[in-house]
């Protein structure tokens, strides 16, 4: 038989047939396989881990065949609980496959402790800004007679003297003791009254 004959012929056409067929059904069973294997559309929502400890989070997401990895500890967080979960990573809700590695970092015990710098002859305002940005809080100002207007004369905490280099815990506040500006003119106004009362009994007898 000719090729141009068997090509013609029905034993062609039902070879051909069957040959698609085969290939479709092996190509089904392979897409098959491979979605077993990556478990393709088997995704998870990971949970909220804020606030759990180490061993909550591990038992949650063990449940789920989720892995958990510690990064790092943080600096503390009031609004968290010592030692427990800050940050995940993915985020909560966010969709997942099983065998997920899950990254979080911890809070820390509690707050830490910063060195004073020299708060001295600074302007309050200076001061101010300078504690702040070491995670310190402004508490009390007190005015005292002194040359210079609201430059700090002394640094408090809990009625204790600090001084440049004494660590202090951050969060906690810090008092200021500064002065007034009015020093110089209340020793001009106290002479001024002297004078005035050394030559009061001249001006007295000549009248």
């Amino acid at each position: 038989m000719s090729l141009l004959n068997f090509i013609k012929s029905r034993q062609f056409f039902v070879s051909l047939f069957l040959a698609v067929v085969i290939f479709l059904a092996l190509g089904f069973i392979a897409l098959q396989s491979l979605g077993i294997f990556t478990k393709h559309g088997d995704e998870i929502a990971l949970p909220n881990l804020g606030k759990m400890t180490i061993e909550q989070a591990t038992e949650k997401l063990d449940e789920q065949g989720l892995e958990l990895i510690v990064l790092d500890t943080v600096d503390f967080d009031k609004n968290y609980p010592p030692f427990t979960i800050v940050y995940q990573d993915p985020v909560s809700n966010s969709k997942v496959k099983e065998g997920r590695k899950i990254y979080v970092k911890l809070n820390a015990k509690g707050f830490s402790s910063v060195r004073l710098p020299n708060l001295n002859d600074r302007t309050l305002r200076h001061a101010v800004a300078a504690i702040e940005a070491m995670g310190l809080q402004k508490g009390e100002v007190r005015y005292e007679p002194h040359l210079a207007k609201d430059v700090v004369i002394q640094v408090e905490q809990s009625g204790r003297i600090l001084r440049a280099g004494d660590k202090v815990q951050k969060n906690s506040k810090i008092d200021f003791v500064v002065g007034d500006g009015m020093l110089g003119f209340k020793v001009e106004q106290d002479t001024i009254n002297d004078e005035f009362e050394d030559i009061a009994p001249a001006v007295d007898s000549i009248f």
